[in-house]
């Protein structure tokens, strides 16, 4: 009687052991199946991903920005916006913008350790986030219980690689510049230069025939004064084509005269020798050290 309740028992036991392996097989070859199939459909959508992003990097390197200018625009998700403003703007695209946003964006890569590492990178990222899926799909198929096998599977549940590469702090760049500087606009910057410079140096300054600013003829300082002229306006100008600040022309023009104006009373060649440190320093009292 007892071999027969423990012949049951153990044919009890080897039916569930039976039937857990044929649970664990059916689960593996489903497994199987969907990885094949979520495997070519992921590897298709980071193809197709992967080549619209180099085709943006290509386009942009065709149109002067370098490489690692345009993949720090691409990992910030700006790079599209880019290309469609200067393919829009087409002949009216002034001809420093991309030369200034690519050397503004190579200087913020040399000055920051956390981007040049994304930069280095490239669109792809690190390597290793397809082989931990892959690596996770072996073991559960590998796995001998039904446990093991759940807790492979958890882990592909979970896993969140094999996306491109990104970074998420944006560049400010306004998104009005671009455009060329048009004639009229050259004309209010120096107009307003002038204005500015015939309060200084008004023994030096002044307007012709024709209402436009001029050096006096007999000013012993006219040189030094008219090449002050020149400099405000090439720096106004820069200003205004900088595409990390919201200066338009009238903007920038005003900000390098609230600069300069504290230094009426000092001769020109100070005022030229000193701009560009002037511009920069945030010394309300700058110009104070050059009077006697």
């Amino acid at each position: 009687m007892v071999s027969i309740v423990l012949g049951a028992a153990l044919g009890n036991i080897a039916d569930t052991m039976k039937e857990n392996r044929e649970y664990l097989k059916e689960k593996k070859s489903l497994l199987q199946e969907r990885m094949v199939m979520s495997g070519l459909e992921n590897r298709a959508a980071l193809k197709k991903a992967r080549a619209e992003r180099t085709a943006r990097l290509d386009a942009a390197m065709g149109l002067g920005f370098s490489e690692r200018a345009a993949t720090a625009l691409e990992l910030t998700g700006q790079l599209d916006f880019q290309l469609a403003k200067v393919m829009d703007l087409k002949k009216d695209l002034d001809p420093t913008y991309i030369p200034n946003l690519t050397s503004g964006l190579e200087s913020r890569i040399d000055d920051n350790e956390e981007l040049a590492k994304a930069v280095a990178e490239g669109l792809s990222g690190p390597l290793n986030s397809i082989e931990d899926q892959e690596n996770a799909f072996q073991r559960a198929l590998k796995s001998t219980s039904i446990t093991d096998f759940d807790e492979e599977l958890n882990k592909l549940i979970m896993y969140t690689g094999g996306t491109p590469n990104s970074y998420s702090e944006k560049f400010s760049i306004t998104p009005s510049k671009g455009s060329v500087i048009s004639e009229s606009e050259f004309k209010n910057v120096d107009n307003i230069l002038g204005g500015a410079l015939n309060v200084m140096y008004s023994d030096v300054f002044e307007k012709d025939n024709q209402g436009n600013w001029q050096v006096r003829e007999d000013a012993p300082d006219g040189e030094e004064v008219r090449f002050l002229f020149n400099n405000l306006s090439k720096q106004a100008t820069n200003l205004a084509q900088d595409p990390f600040n919201t200066f338009g022309t009238v903007g920038a023009t005003q900000f390098i005269i609230d600069k300069i104006q504290p230094a009426s009373g000092l001769p020109a060649d100070v005022v030229n020798e000193n701009l560009n440190e002037s511009l920069t320093s945030s010394e309300p009292s700058y110009w104070d050290r050059f009077r006697n």
